[in-house]
Order: structure tokens, then C-alpha cells, then sequence
């Protein structure tokens, strides 16, 4: 009972947010970043100055391009920094295949490490680090293995895709600047992932966790500076 009245109150909150969310000009001016977050009934958001990002605490938001996959880091450490706005720390980080302009039909979210998270998974008694995931409806372990469905995102939507930095390699050149990054790279993605239930074991009747029945709604937009 209390497990489902938590997760009355995330779909309460999910649905509550949409209005919100939407008055909300996510846009930052050149040289910013920012990500928010929607997930476990909290908003999670950083927002600064790309330039001052390693000086002004552990968050972070950035991008990199490797072997046609685009990864974006959305960290949120220290609540303390200059470029914390809300939220608790957490740490995910989302791969997206061959990225477009517009929707993307494939990528991925995984869940890191930190003590906020580790609070979600026992209160909801799901794996969220190393557990497994499908998107949008409930599914089934083995199904989701089989298909290759664990852990797939889709639909999100990126409307910038951003460029890597563009820096002279002539040291001698007095006109030589350096950044670690170059333009943002801009997008969306919402969904709801349900994740296997670990309260659902054979001492309980259950099939140890195979089903993927726990909802969790995700909000995620972002302005993530890219590197090379």
C-alpha cells in the first residue's frame, strides 16, 4: 500500500508539472548550460556559465560525440554551487544513436551512483543503477532482453545538435584561444520507465523481479555544451 501511494503521488506530480513545464523558456544565452530534470517527484536542475563549469562546484553538463554515439553527462554533486537551482544530486547519463535533428528513434539512460538514488531504489524497491528498464509500458525480463528493448529510450527530440570545439593547434599563434567545448547541443525527452520490482520474490509468491511493472515518469531537457 505504501508503495502504491508513493507512485499515485509521482503520476499526481508528472501530470501537474506538464503546464509548468510547458510556460517554462528552457532557451539559455550563448556560453550557459543547463539541464532539469523531472524524476521521483523533484526537479533537478543545474544552470551556469560553460566557462566557469569545472571552477564553480561537481555539476556538470556537458556532451561528447564518439563512433556515431552522442553521450550527454547530466550531474548534479554539489547543492552548494553557484549553478544549483533545485533539485537532489544525481548522476545519469544518456547515449543517443546516429543523433538527428528532430525525434531520435534509439538511445539509452543509465542511473549512477549517488546517495539520492540509492534512497529512490529502497524506497520504491527497484534497481535503478543495475537493474533493468522498458519504456512506456510494462514489460517482461526476458522479453525485454530478447528484443533488445532494456534500457532504450526513444523519441528524444533534439532541436540543436550543437558544434565541437574549434581550436587553432598553432601554439605560437598569438591569437590562440582555447575552450574545452564548443556550441550546445539542444533537446527533450519524456517518458515513463518501468522498472523491475524487487519486493516481488519467490518467498512472496512473486517471480523475483522479472516483471518490469514499477513506473517512473522522466522529464529531461538540456543545453549541453559539446566537446570533442
Amino acid at each position: 500500500m505504501k508503495k502504491l501511494l508513493l507512485l499515485s503521488a509521482l503520476f499526481i506530480f508528472a501530470c501537474s508539472s506538464d503546464d509548468s513545464s510547458d510556460n517554462n523558456d528552457n532557451n539559455v544565452p550563448d556560453g550557459q548550460y543547463f539541464f532539469e530534470i523531472e524524476f521521483a517527484g523533484e526537479t533537478h536542475r543545474i544552470q551556469g556559465n560553460t566557462s566557469e563549469m569545472f571552477t564553480n562546484g561537481q555539476n556538470a553538463c556537458s556532451a561528447y560525440l564518439s563512433q556515431g554515439i552522442q553521450t550527454i553527462s547530466f550531474r548534479l554533486d554539489d547543492i552548494t554551487a553557484d549553478d544549483y537551482v533545485s533539485g537532489q544530486p544525481l548522476w545519469i547519463g544518456m547515449g543517443i544513436s546516429n543523433p538527428q535533428l528532430g525525434s531520435n528513434p534509439r538511445g539509452a539512460l543509465t542511473f549512477q551512483t549517488t546517495a539520492y538514488i540509492v534512497d529512490v531504489e529502497q524506497t520504491y524497491d527497484v534497481n535503478l543503477r543495475y537493474g533493468v528498464f522498458v519504456e512506456n509500458s510494462p514489460g517482461d525480463l526476458i522479453d525485454a532482453y530478447t528484443n533488445n528493448l532494456d534500457n532504450i529510450i526513444s523519441n528524444i527530440n533534439i532541436t540543436d545538435l550543437g558544434s565541437p570545439p574549434s581550436n587553432s593547434n598553432d601554439y605560437t599563434d598569438p591569437n590562440f584561444t582555447y575552450s574545452p567545448f564548443g556550441d550546445n547541443i539542444e533537446g527533450t525527452y519524456e517518458g515513463i520507465l518501468y522498472f523491475n520490482d524487487k519486493s516481488d520474490d519467490y518467498i512472496n509468491g512473486g517471480d523475483n523481479g522479472r516483471d518490469l511493472v514499477v513506473p517512473f515518469p522522466v522529464k529531461i531537457s538540456f543545453s549541453a555544451p559539446r566537446g570533442n
